[in-house]
């Protein structure tokens, strides 16, 4: 509890900085001329004022889970990106050196004229998702096979100031989402989770600061323990950036995490560290070699150390393909005298127009998580997912997304006998239809498979799943 509470007290003080250096560049400089509508580009064109190619989740229907890492469930996943560092010690790629253009020579981004009310120099942004989705297992149960309908209901607002849409320079962020879950007959099993998310950065021509908080609580499946879980998370960190010249750049990075599993004393805290040296090749191709040092702690087993040595490599076309990859490998200590375990690392995101309007997405990721389920034991998990868009006619487009994780359970300290073994095989298929209306709002239909095999009493299953779901706001 006091480290919470030093987490929060960190994040005001910091947040409290840059309001202050928020006001102090609106009042040296004059307010940017707003562009003519005519100069904006259509939504379908994003290229000319993204940096950044459109990510795996941004492809994929709210109602299916992400790829990597052990939680699955019927109710939609968080609206929030999560910060990398937490779940493996791999982390942020990076974006290189496009933070050094002026405030005057940026793109324009059409979402700027989106939804959004103004008070003062505060966006006030809101937003509201509607879902209903059919599950022929919600329990996620091998033998118990239960089928339900489940409504939910996501209202929220994100409140901002500053150059939070290029994230170039000086901005803060709050983005507050409850999100209501309705079973139409197993009415016990309602629950409202509580997404909160504060971002901040304090950017100026060389140097960027930048630092986040993030706290979600919700109730869902999770492979890993099975079932439905209640699950408790605290985040935050912080990043810094310089720049030494045109190709040059060095980076600091450090995330702490707290996991909490309701009242089963099941959890864990986290800490990672992360230094990086970049090297602008060309205005396209950055590459860097780094360096990653972490604490994991269970709430049951002994503490765990780790160190990682990492390279990575992105690649930005602003015409057909971008790439982002982290290689490299960890050696990591446990207690009790099991020794130093080696593993390869990696995270992959790719993205490539194929031609206009089919977009084809990639995503890997291999890295060792501590299980909450098998006690005294860590797991390494290795996924990849694809999928693919096709832009139909009008605002209409057609996707279709596919994911495989094998999950190898392995010996820390103190493990249940026989249980140490466990291998888990685990599979997606997604199909969804989207129309959108404009830049703000859009309504999809989704079709999703799950099917885990295990080795484990339990924890294979299958389960189908067909959702509608309407979503307004930024």
């Amino acid at each position: 509890m006091f480290l919470r509470s030093r987490g929060w007290l960190w994040v005001a003080t910091v947040c409290q900085a840059l309001i202050n250096a928020l006001h102090a560049q609106t009042a040296a400089s004059p307010p940017a001329p707003v562009p003519s509508r005519t100069a904006i580009q259509p939504a379908s064109e994003p290229d000319e004022w993204k940096v950044e190619g459109p990510t795996l989740e941004q492809q994929t229907p709210a109602n299916q889970e992400p790829g990597p890492g052990p939680e699955t469930g019927v109710a939609p996943e968080s609206p929030f990106e999560q910060e990398p560092g937490w779940t493996g010690g791999l982390a942020n790629p990076g974006n290189g050196p496009e933070f050094e253009i002026p405030p005057d020579q940026l793109p324009v981004d059409p979402r700027s004229f989106g939804l959004k009310y103004t008070i003062g120099p505060i966006d006030i942004r809101p937003m509201m998702s509607f879902s209903t989705t059919y599950s022929d297992n919600i329990l996620a149960s091998t033998t118990s096979r239960k089928e339900d309908f489940i409504y939910t209901i996501g209202p929220g607002a994100i409140f901002a100031l500053g150059d939070y849409i290029q994230k170039q320079y000086t901005y803060l962020t709050l983005q507050y989402v409850p999100v209501l879950n309705l079973y139409n007959h197993y009415s016990t099993l309602n629950s409202l989770d509580q997404h909160l998310r504060i971002d901040g950065q304090w950017g100026m021509e060389r140097l960027k600061l930048s630092t986040y908080f993030g706290y979600d609580k919700s109730f869902g499946g999770n492979r890993d323990i099975g079932g439905l879980v209640n699950s408790e998370y605290y985040t935050m960190g912080a990043e810094a950036k310089y720049l030494l010249n045109e190709q040059i750049s060095f980076e600091a990075l450090g995330d702490q995490t707290f996991s909490d599993y309701g009242s089963s004393g099941i959890g864990s805290r986290e800490f990672v560290n992360h230094e990086y040296l970049n090297y602008a090749f060309t205005p396209k191709l950055t590459g860097g070699i780094g360096a990653a040092f972490g604490i994991l702690q269970p709430y049951v087993g002994g503490t765990q150390t780790y160190e990682q040595g990492l390279f990575r490599l992105q690649f930005t076309s602003t015409e057909k393909i971008n790439f982002t990859g982290n290689f490299g490998f960890e050696f990591r200590q446990f207690p009790s005298g099991v020794g130093t375990r080696f593993t390869p690392v990696f995270t992959v995101t790719a993205n490539y127009l194929i031609f206009p309007g089919s977009t084809l997405t990639l995503s890997g990721g291999r890295n060792v998580t501590y299980s909450a389920a098998v006690t005294g034991s860590n797991y390494t998990a290795t996924n990849v997912t694809a999928g693919i868009t096709q832009h139909v006619i009008g605002n209409l487009s057609v996707g279709f997304n596919v994911g495989f994780e094998n999950d190898s359970y392995f010996f820390v300290s103190g493990a249940q006998t026989g249980a140490v073994n466990r291998e888990d095989n685990y599979i997606t298929l997604s199909p969804n239809l989207t129309y959108r209306w404009n830049d703000w709002a859009n309504i999809s239909v989704s079709y999703l498979y799950r099917d885990n095999q295990s080795n484990a009493p339990a924890r294979s299953f299958y389960n189908n799943q067909v959702a509608v779901q309407v979503h307004i706001g930024f």
